[in-house]
């Protein structure tokens, strides 16, 4: 079977499209972009029209991924938890992580005594040993892979880290061009003297924020037929359409809340290991959609009964 954290083959894409909508205004610095009346412009395309940053919506949405999953005996570091265990949040010195590195530099070299003592090493502590560890007489692909399976969270499996790459995409979002009137608001800002409680004299600022009700056009990819990564997508969508992940800045204000529309997000699936259904898709460009409702419903409800390495 084929190692759910390999790339090297794509097994299953899901394509997700629906429309994301704001309960409250957002801010999304727009940096250096210049902006006349407003200390802090928001970010706009090209064409002068806010759009959210797929960046933006990956580190809130696994943010809020990574809060909820140790509830379900599911491992999360948040890429700083050094008592998770995992190589993405261990610091560049620690000894693991330099074991690791040497191990990838010895691909395709053969795999000998030195090498197994590190791979000792970095095995140590996790309760396994070289037992399980693919007899090879070059050190392969498969071994990297069996060692990244023991030495990452499982979100890091799934959303990416600095040692394997994402199996979830998230996409910019730009502006419903249908749904958008071409206004944006600027708000006041004063600065407070936190033992006063009193604004703060020369501190006032504005900035600028996309009124509530604004539609994005809101898409992810989901390249993963592991069971774990499937839950996890549907987590992360969960939360989206129930208004649980809030985006931008000054969100302590009140900014930034806002949720998929259920009815007008849905979610298109193509398993490339059925022929029949990549054939469809190559000729005539036919591929299975179903409800947003109906993917997190069928997929959700795993991240318990099931574990890396289940395909469904």
């Amino acid at each position: 079977m084929t190692n759910p954290l390999s790339r090297a083959k794509l097994q299953a894409r899901r394509r997700v499209h629906g429309e994301l909508v704001l309960d409250t205004a957002l801010h999304l610095g727009g940096g250096r972009n210049p902006a006349k009346g407003t200390d802090s412009p928001i970010v706009r395309d090209g064409f002068g029209r806010p759009f959210i940053p797929g960046s933006s919506i990956k580190g809130a949405v696994r943010a809020v991924v990574e809060r909820l999953v140790p509830n379900l005996q599911i491992s999360a570091c948040g890429l700083y938890d050094r008592e998770a265990d995992c190589l993405s949040a261990l610091p560049e010195t620690d000894p693991r992580r330099e074991t690791f590195r040497d191990i990838q530099e010895a691909f395709g070299k053969p795999l000998n005594s030195s090498l197994k003592e590190k791979l000792s090493a970095l095995l140590q502590g996790t309760g396994k040993s070289l037992n399980n560890l693919p007899d090879s007489r070059e050190v392969t692909e498969e071994d990297l892979l069996f060692l990244l399976d023991l030495s990452l969270c499982d979100v890091c499996k799934t959303f990416g880290s600095p040692f394997i790459s994402a199996a979830i995409f998230f996409h910019d979002a730009p502006v419903h061009p249908e749904k958008w009137v071409g206004l944006t608001q600027v708000r006041d800002g004063v600065g407070i003297d936190r033992d006063s409680g009193r604004a703060v004299d020369g501190l006032k600022y504005d900035y600028e924020v996309v009124p509530p009700q604004t539609v994005f056009q809101y898409s992810m990819t989901i390249e993963t037929g592991d069971a774990l990564g499937l839950g996890l997508a549907a987590l992360a969508l969960h939360e989206l359409k129930e208004g649980n992940v809030p985006l931008g800045g000054i969100r302590t204000r009140g900014l930034g809340r806002c949720h998929l529309d259920q009815e007008k997000t849905f979610v298109e699936s193509l398993e490339l290991g059925d022929l029949e259904a990549l054939k469809a898709y190559l000729t005539t460009g036919k591929i299975f959609s179903e409800p947003i409702n109906a993917f997190v419903e069928k997929h959700i409800s795993k991240l318990w009964t099931s574990k890396e390495g289940n395909h469904v």
